[in-house]
């Protein structure tokens, strides 16, 4: 059956890490899409070679082009997937300019999602999880900056479900449980396939 599912979080909660477990999980059956990484893929033919990080430091009218177009190829390839797509995403958007949503509306538009899962931690462990993360460039914040993240993001979930008419389930990943956020998850995707 096709479905497309978000799964979305502030960086640093861990759900790329809990998508991952939830693929394992699932095998076949699922395909996980980062949206960021559709994004780097798709600057690059345009000629923008960038760090996923680097991205939110562009204008606000590049990310849009941008999103818009990952969220066609996102969405061609979920028609073409007889299974669960699973984007992974985020909901805000820390800009040079302000929040930025991830999934405007002209991107809801196009992925039509079937459900919103948000995983949060607490602001102590994401700060703890960005600063362990020497991959990716991320910005020294407070926990209060965090905790204004989080807010943002429940925020701007409640609107990406007003719009589309889809629900929103908040899953819980503390520090090394992981496996078990990802088995909420499966139990969340189970019991809204009947």
């Amino acid at each position: 059956m096709k479905k497309l599912i978000v799964i979305t979080g502030v960086p640093g909660t861990g759900k790329t890490t809990v998508c991952r477990e939830l693929e394992k999980m699932m095998g076949k059956n699922v395909k996980i899409v980062n949206f960021g990484t559709v994004m780097v893929e798709l600057a690059r033919r345009m000629g923008k070679d960038l760090h996923r990080d680097d991205i939110r430091k562009h204008s606000v009218d590049f990310q849009s082009e941008l999103q818009i177009e990952a969220a066609k190829e996102i969405a061609s390839r979920a028609e073409k997937f007889n299974g669960t797509l699973i984007v992974d995403t985020h909901m805000v958007i820390r800009t040079q300019e302000g929040y930025w949503a991830g999934l405007p509306y002209k991107v809801l538009q196009i992925l039509k999602p079937e459900m919103f899962i948000l995983i949060e931690a607490k602001p102590e462990e994401i700060l703890e999880r960005r600063f362990r993360d020497a991959d990716r460039k991320r910005d020294k914040v407070l926990k209060e900056e965090i905790i204004e993240e989080l807010e943002f993001s429940r925020y701007f979930a409640a609107s990406c479900a007003s719009i589309t008419g889809a629900p929103i389930k908040i899953v819980k990943n503390p520090h090394g449980k992981q496996i078990e956020a990802a088995k909420e998850i499966l139990d969340i995707l189970e019991e809204n396939s009947c």
